[in-house]
């Protein structure tokens, strides 16, 4: 791939809460980059560890980065979607990207992101290639079953993968170009946290701006693949994990998906997340996640039928 001329100057927004060592591993992943015409906007989400402590000057001392960094300690959780809309609307470069604290970042990364993106203009949301901490490949790109509501990480085996794949969405790390802001809007901070880049992505797509991820482009995402059936992977280590997953999966497909896709899943898969997800979490004895996924459900369908967004979690977590 050819280098650009010149590099343009890049804001780089990282969201963060209660992760102080994996934050400064992020950064210091960062400083070693090839591009260097950037400087890092950091969303404290209303951490109680170290991280609360952090100032710019500590931040670069720790860490060696030469390259403006600014830190904002958010006085009240706003969680994810607002955390990372607020990094967007701080931003006034051409193209934003995007790191969730719990990534090392390859050193030729962003400098591949960006010489795609000044190339190929059709493309808003562009990712790297995700890689557990153990170095196994992780995803090439992502689909969604817009019938069953399952979404996959595809994993491309071949020895000479193409330059990009087309995805639904990028998780965890991506270049947005900020007119896609300027056009579509922000993140829908009523979806609060999972499917949020999905959701994002598809709503891109219907204006006619691709989305895709780079085979040569990597990150480290700092997680190792998982047994399907624990349960971290069923979303029973935080409660509201629970709850959005399910209701969030139904949000996506009355959002996108047609009506026969709505109708099929609707009828034979809407329930059957909540039931199977209920069955092995309950061989862990964790009792108390049952009701984050059933009224996640509950609320799917109060927006499959009403298109509107409830959210019963505060009511929930009392």
């Amino acid at each position: 791939m050819t280098k650009i001329k010149k590099q343009p100057f890049l804001n780089i927004v990282i969201t963060t809460y209660n992760r102080y060592n994996d934050l400064l591993n992020c950064l210091k992943s960062i400083k070693d980059s090839t591009y260097k015409n950037f400087s890092i906007i950091i969303i404290d989400d209303c951490s109680t560890d170290e991280t609360k402590y952090l100032n710019s000057f500590e931040l670069k001392k720790k860490t060696n980065i030469k390259q403006k960094i600014a830190i904002i300690h958010n006085k009240k959780r706003l969680m994810m979607v607002k955390s990372r809309n607020l990094g967007a609307k701080k931003s006034k470069s051409k193209y934003i990207l995007f790191i969730d604290d719990d990534n090392i970042i390859d050193k030729k990364m962003i400098e591949i992101l960006i010489n795609f993106a000044e190339k190929h203009p059709e493309y808003g949301i562009i990712g790297p290639s995700m890689y557990y901490a153990d170095g196994k490949l992780y995803m090439k790109y992502q689909i969604f079953n817009f019938f069953t509501g399952k979404t996959t990480g595809v994993i491309v085996k071949n020895s000479n993968p193409k330059e990009y794949y087309d995805s639904i969405g990028v998780p965890n790390v991506f270049l947005i170009r900020k007119s896609v802001f300027d056009k579509i809007g922000y993140f829908d901070s009523k979806i609060i946290q999972t499917f949020t880049e999905m959701d994002f992505g598809l709503k891109a797509l219907k204006n006619e701006i691709k989305c895709c991820m780079l085979s040569a482009a990597k990150t480290i995402h700092n997680t190792y693949e998982k047994n399907n059936y624990t349960p971290r992977s069923l979303s029973g280590q935080f409660n509201q994990t629970a709850y959005f997953l399910m209701r969030n999966r139904t949000i996506i497909i009355t959002r996108y998906g047609n009506f026969f896709q709505k109708i099929i899943y609707f009828i034979f898969f809407s329930w059957f997340w909540p039931l199977i997800y209920s069955f092995f979490i309950i061989l862990f004895l964790k009792f108390n996640i049952l009701k984050y996924y059933w009224c996640g459900f509950f609320d799917g369908l109060f927006y499959f039928f009403t298109r509107k967004i409830k959210n019963s979690l505060p009511r929930l977590m009392k």
